[in-house]
């Protein structure tokens, strides 16, 4: 993760204070955001499903390759300071290490989450279960 603070080290920094929102649910920024120093908590829908404190974690990568809104609510827990990069794109593209880095997070993730459906479906007994499941692998193809 060193290399992506390397890289990120002319990007603007902001410190934020315990509890702010780095971007919310369904907002749309076009920025990455890398984690200088602090913890974060990413939540969606409600829920907070992961926490964030690695200096070099980089976050919002998922609704800038998508093009789309952020699918979660990203918030620091105690403070964090955060490189922004306000032109993803641009900072991809010049830092082909980093793009690379995502891409091989984004492939363990969906290696993790289609682990854990296989899993969830072969203890589904229910017929309406395996109808979920079948509906869940089709969006994945």
């Amino acid at each position: 993760m060193q290399h992506i603070l390397e890289a990120a080290k002319s990007l603007p920094l902001f410190k934020l204070g315990p509890r702010a929102v780095v971007f919310a649910e369904g907002s749309s920024t076009g920025r990455l955001y890398i984690l200088k120093s602090g913890d974060l908590e990413v939540v969606r829908q409600g829920s907070s499903v992961a926490g964030i404190a690695e200096p070099g974690s980089v976050v919002g990568d998922m609704a800038v390759l998508l093009g789309q809104p952020h699918s979660a609510t990203v918030r620091t827990r105690n403070g964090a300071e955060l490189h922004v990069a306000e032109d993803a794109d641009r900072f991809l593209d010049e830092h082909p290490a980093v793009a690379r880095h995502l891409a091989r997070e984004l492939a363990v993730r969906l290696h993790k989450t289609t682990a854990l459906l296989v899993d969830l479906r072969q203890r589904a007994k229910a017929r309406e279960d395996q109808d979920m499941f079948d509906r869940i692998f089709d969006l994945l193809k």
